[in-house]
């Protein structure tokens, strides 16, 4: 997987736009000028309209404006570079000088988390957000981000990243399946810990009956990559990886509003 599937060269610029309002428009024009999408103001509709509901900006100068519709089949971004920064409206009110614009249908929304773990991680990491700093121009800024993305996605199978673009979205999922998919897990466990009583595998088929297919999918995938593919929430950090978790994602988990994935490792989250 290549930083290029998410974002090309000439999909990283640089924006003069004055406020959050104005710089969505003049990328979502850059978009339409590209030849990505065919209704700029639909989708500039969208993105202020999910912007209106909860802010997109995760701190570190960095903001992720995005929009999921059926109106594309591919995933779309860009990259805009503010060289003062702008006022996102966000709660820690620094600048934003990054801001990462996408738009993507539903199926792909977890393809869309992988690509955003590995754009939080770099602009978590005070030195590789200093070299983006450093590098200004949108030619160096494309140069930085292709070397991070090769070493990010080195350590996930693109078998993986296909799976999840062809569909294994958790858009829509209950956030009661978490607490099925946490209950087969203890039957998994039980079952591969030396009880391999029939009742033992009649429950863990039952149980999974119970379970929406996209999460079910997905945790199968997890548990054979981590040994505990649910983490608990501390501290606004994951407890499996140990890095923050952005604002938006945190308010969603709180707001147990779905199910929620860390953009890090990927693990299931926990409130307790």
């Amino acid at each position: 997987m290549d930083l290029d599937y998410f974002l090309k060269k000439e999909q990283v610029i640089k924006v003069k736009s004055e406020n959050k309002q104005t710089v969505i428009k003049e990328m979502v024009e850059k978009l339409q000028e590209l030849g990505l999408i065919d209704n700029k103001d639909r989708y500039y509709a969208q993105i202020i309209h999910r912007e209106s509901l909860e802010n997109t900006a995760l701190g570190n100068g960095f903001a992720i404006p995005h929009t999921r519709t059926e109106s594309v089949n591919q995933f779309i971004s860009i990259l805009g570079i503010h060289e003062e920064g702008i006022d996102f409206h966000n709660e820690d009110e620094s600048p934003v000088n990054y801001i990462l614009l996408s738009i993507f249908p539903s199926k792909m929304s977890t393809t869309y988390l992988y690509f955003i773990g590995m754009m939080a991680r770099l602009f978590s990491n005070k030195e590789k957000k200093g070299l983006l700093d450093e590098a200004r121009t949108p030619a160096k800024v494309y140069a930085v981000l292709k070397k991070e993305a090769e070493s990010y996605f080195d350590a996930i199978s693109e078998k993986e990243i296909i799976s999840a673009r062809e569909g294994d979205s958790l858009t829509g999922v209950p956030s009661s399946d978490l607490d099925l998919l946490i209950r087969l897990d203890r039957l998994y466990k039980v079952y591969d810990g030396g009880d391999k009583a029939d009742s033992i595998l009649k429950k863990i088929e039952n149980l999974k009956k119970l379970i929406d297919n996209r999460s079910l999918s997905y945790y199968e995938r997890m548990r054979k990559k981590q040994n505990n593919p649910f983490a608990i929430v501390e501290k606004n950090s994951c407890s499996g990886c140990h890095m923050e978790i952005p604002p938006v994602y945190m308010r969603q988990i709180t707001d147990r509003n779905g199910i929620t994935l860390c953009t890090y490792c990927g693990r299931f989250l926990i409130l307790v």
